[in-house]
């Protein structure tokens, strides 16, 4: 109870810290802080379009941030969220585009699988190169970003760019494959109920199956877990295939919940952002329900402020971004030493 305590408490400390070393850096720059943390707060939730925009941004971040976190309670190193992300928004749209005829629900749950397949097969290889290898995941999951990325901007700017556009973009996915809207006159759809589902059932296997107590155990004493009967290889592998398919839905909630199409570069890094939501959700999944609030808050609150008469360039909110998980993760590591002298 008191480990709980102290982490809720680690939260509010590490961003009382941020907040105050951000204001002290927009004085050095000649802002009011007072106005600009008040124009993050309305930005962000100042309207019911701000809030919809807000909860839009949060459900790729949040599906990012679980693919990175499962992984990582099994030591599993996943640094390729971003091309797993890309390469199930392709498999999304690729088949999407083939179910003009079909039933929306019919047509959703396909593109939903086929997301999820898609970022698993992504990382298939770095999987079994681990498993049967023993080779570090962490090079190859990285390179492969850069190999799905390239793939996704040859297929835009060519076999499936639309015609009809001066954009490097796919036509239109048909609207049966679209994610329901819950608001109207608004982006908000049903990609923010995907990603919270996604959050509660993650948490439900980590913490209370008997798979994730070997996922658990295989994190934190890989030793002890072999000698206690845990097979490391099974537990690496399943945080693989649920790392894959999240990430993979990730990309399907941009494509079909937001966009409704494929666009070059259509992510600004939501694979490697969902590692600083992980790490600010201090590796835990209803942690990160939370953490991917704040995250897309100051990133929309940012543009909004951008925009406003104080002009606060972007570049300071992803300081306060950085400085938010840094701050957390400080004093979270110093109760953590507290509680144990």
């Amino acid at each position: 109870m008191k480990a709980s305590l102290d982490r809720y408490s680690s939260y509010l400390v590490g961003i009382l810290v941020s907040l105050t070393l951000f204001s002290i850096i927009l004085l050095a720059f000649r802002y009011n802080p007072v106005v600009s943390i008040e124009g993050l707060a309305t930005g962000s939730f100042g309207s019911a379009f701000l809030t919809s925009e807000t909860l839009v941004l949060m459900a790729p971040l949040l599906l990012a941030a679980l693919a990175f976190l499962v992984a990582y309670r099994a030591r599993f190193y996943n640094i390729g969220v971003e091309g797993q992300l890309y390469i199930g928004a392709l498999s999304a749209y690729l088949v999407g585009s083939q179910l003009g005829g079909a039933p929306s629900v019919v047509a959703i749950l396909l593109v939903l699988l086929a997301s999820m397949t898609g970022g698993s097969l992504w990382l298939a290889l770095p999987l079994v190169m681990r498993i049967k290898l023993q080779v570090n995941e962490i090079f190859p999951t990285l390179v492969m970003n850069f190999v799905a990325i390239d793939i996704v901007n040859w297929l835009t700017a060519g076999p499936i760019k639309d015609p009809a556009s001066g954009n490097l973009q796919t036509p239109f996915l048909p609207k049966s494959t679209w994610l329901p809207v819950l608001i109207s006159d608004t982006r908000l759809n049903a990609g923010v109920i995907i990603a919270a589902a996604a959050a509660i059932c993650v948490y439900v296997v980590l913490y209370k199956s008997v798979l994730g107590y070997e996922i658990r155990a295989t994190g934190s004493n890989p030793r002890g877990a072999r000698s206690g009967g845990v097979n490391i290889s099974k537990s690496i592998l399943a945080v693989g295939l649920m790392s894959g398919s999240l990430a993979g839905l990730a990309g399907m909630v941009v494509v079909t919940g937001a966009e409704h199409l494929l666009a070059q570069n259509f992510s600004p890094g939501y694979g490697y952002q969902g590692i600083g939501v992980a790490a600010l959700a201090a590796f835990h999944p209803l942690g990160a329900l939370l953490a991917s609030v704040l995250y897309s808050a100051l990133s929309i609150g940012g543009e909004s402020l951008q925009r406003s008469a104080q002009s606060v360039p972007i570049e300071l909110i992803y300081v306060l971004q950085a400085t938010i998980v840094l701050s957390v993760l400080v004093v979270e590591v110093w109760l953590r030493g507290r509680r144990r002298s």
